[in-house]
């Protein structure tokens, strides 16, 4: 049965999801989803799927999920061949979770707080939120000061795997 990913292919969620489909194997037809000009992602048909509106979207045949991180993990925990990318071990699949948690709370959302108003409303960028994304990437600095990988497993790391 094919699988479906709802979204904007070039959108940095979107592409997290792809990739991580590619890794474990798993072929997501893309259908656009026009979030601008049409607001495809506000019609009637789309919010049945995903209610918050939001791009990506996964139909796995009548199961939809959306936010790209928890798409990620089903997807890795539905069809990975092992558990190297999201391990079963609690420990260590905290220490994944906690980095997924980070990038979403803490990173993303100061990004696109950051470039959205610039990209979608034409305004200026506000100083605060250049510092909060400096602020975040001190924080990415130190968690990678002493190992080339955000979330360490002991484990083959994505490079190793795609």
């Amino acid at each position: 049965m094919p699988k479906f990913l709802h979204g904007v292919e070039r959108s940095p969620p979107v592409r997290a999801v792809l990739i991580t489909a590619r890794a474990v194997g798993v072929h997501l037809d893309v259908r656009s989803v026009d979030i601008i000009d049409k607001m495809e992602n506000k019609s009637e048909g789309y919010l049945k799927m995903n209610p918050a509106h939001t791009v990506p979207t996964l139909d796995d045949d009548g199961f939809y999920l959306w936010e790209s991180r928890a798409i990620m993990a089903y997807l890795v925990s539905r069809y990975a061949k092992d558990d190297q990318l999201y391990p079963k071990d609690v420990k260590q699949r905290a220490t994944v979770d906690t980095i997924l948690h980070f990038d979403n709370g803490s990173l993303w959302s100061s990004i696109t707080r950051y470039f959205l108003p610039q990209f979608f409303k034409k305004q200026c960028p506000v100083a605060e939120d250049a510092e909060a994304i400096k602020d975040k990437l001190t924080t990415l600095e130190r968690i990678l000061s002493d190992s080339p990988f955000l979330a360490e497993i002991g484990r083959a790391s994505c490079r190793e795997r795609v």
